[in-house]
């Protein structure tokens, strides 16, 4: 009911808008695309949306006949990556040139919302001719749109590849021809830092500190891309600690991403490195734990950090189009040991696969394209080396556990 009337609004205010543009000349452009895809997992997999969003294998869970009860094998169907988007152009403002993007797909904001529209972009941006500025909700600095993996899966490669869009103010200067640098302060909106009480923006605005990132981007040459992206994020995980006294800890976190891209006649290859503490709203694994209880009840943090190799090389030409992806994602542990209680249990470890030394993933595609329409398959194979944390976060006694992904996509964008 509540995404019948969202559409209906959307449509009053489209009209509306609509209406204007014939005044003022202001185009509008309705855009989108209609996804179907269908998926057959070999195993049990830590996922998102009905399935949707692939992460990694489930580890093992042993029945007490020895029967490892994740492995399972499923099929399913979903459409919710369909997508709709309006943008505004053709207005002047402040001496610049004017565009504004709202966007929305299907897939929820939680799992308990999936199949319901949600906002992926709201921005507006302000073009001058060696000045941009951008406020509103859009890809985070560190998600780079010319580098990204072309996976057919939804998610852009996650937990290997950046996914986050978050609220901003992004400023980016023109230096010459071939770079641009780029300021942005951001807070957090669906892709949410974990703590005491699960997933949730309120770590990030207890700490009453926006995010900041800088990024510069490069054309050494026609056709090959560099960039580096830096970031650092400050979350306050409690105002109140456990023995209900106030308290001001807080957690910083830094970090980096850089790229490169080479485009030829026929190919293109994305290959991005990635390295950051506390990673977990960027779909990576890692994140942070408690470090010390202090003698007033206060908790002391430190982070988990992550390290991802990312590589995509695709045909650009034809009806039918090739794609490899491979990836790589490695558990570095924290910077300090983390805290134990009189149980030998964690104190607080807020981190996604936590007891997950590395992964990889190994996924070829195939696309057949007929005008707007597109037909893809891809493999999809991910393995995950679970074991036993250790107190300085890394993992031991690992085992390798895999599974593969059996995906057929279907697409029409208009």
């Amino acid at each position: 009911m509540k995404t019948r009337y969202f559409i209906c609004m959307l449509a009053l205010i489209l009209t509306g808008i609509s209406a204007k543009a014939q005044e003022k000349k202001v185009k509008i452009k309705l855009s989108g695309f209609v996804a179907a895809e269908s998926y057959f997992d070999t195993r049990k997999t830590v996922n998102s949306r009905d399935g949707a969003i692939l992460l990694y294998p489930a580890n093992e869970l042993l029945d007490s006949e020895g029967n490892d009860l994740n492995d399972q094998s499923a099929f399913f169907m979903t459409t919710v990556q369909s997508r709709l988007r309006a943008t505004a152009s053709g207005f002047e403002a402040f001496g610049a040139k004017g565009s504004a993007v709202i966007e929305g797909d299907f897939v929820g904001t939680s799992n308990d919302k999936t199949g319901l529209f949600r906002l992926r972009h709201a921005f507006i941006k302000l073009d001058w001719e060696k000045d941009q500025l951008l406020a509103g909700k859009f890809w985070h600095p560190m998600f780079v749109p010319s580098a990204f993996p072309r996976v057919l899966h939804w998610g852009a490669g996650i937990p290997f590849g950046i996914l986050n869009r978050a609220p901003q103010l992004r400023y980016t200067r023109k230096l010459d021809g071939y770079t641009t640098l780029s300021f942005a302060a951001l807070s957090e909106m669906d892709f949410k830092s974990s703590g005491p009480d699960g997933a949730s923006v309120k770590y990030a605005q207890q700490s009453s500190i926006p995010e900041f990132t800088a990024q510069i981007k490069t054309n050494l040459t026609k056709g090959l891309e560099l960039g580096f992206t830096a970031g650092y994020k400050t979350l306050k995980p409690l105002t109140v600690n456990m023995n209900g006294v106030k308290t001001d800890e807080t957690l910083g976190s830094y970090y980096f991403n850089t790229w490169l891209g080479v485009t030829g006649k026929k190919l293109k290859w994305n290959l991005q490195g990635i390295y950051g503490q506390n990673m977990f709203n960027f779909f990576m694994i890692g994140g942070y734990g408690v470090k010390n209880v202090k003698a007033n009840g206060d908790y002391e943090y430190t982070n988990v950090s992550t390290m991802n190799l990312t590589s995509d090389l695709f045909t650009t030409t034809g009806n039918v189009r090739y794609g490899l992806n491979l990836s790589y994602s490695k558990n570095l542990g924290a910077d300090d040991n983390l805290a134990k209680g009189s149980d030998g249990k964690f104190i607080g470890l807020y981190s996604r696969g936590s007891n997950i030394d590395h992964l990889c993933q190994i996924a070829p595609r195939i696309e057949f394209l007929s005008g707007k329409m597109k037909f893809g398959g891809e493999i999809i194979y991910t393995g995950a080396t679970y074991g036993t944390t250790q107190v300085d976060g890394t993992v031991a006694d690992t085992d390798l556990i895999s599974s593969t992904r059996l995906l057929l996509h279907v697409k029409y964008t208009f």
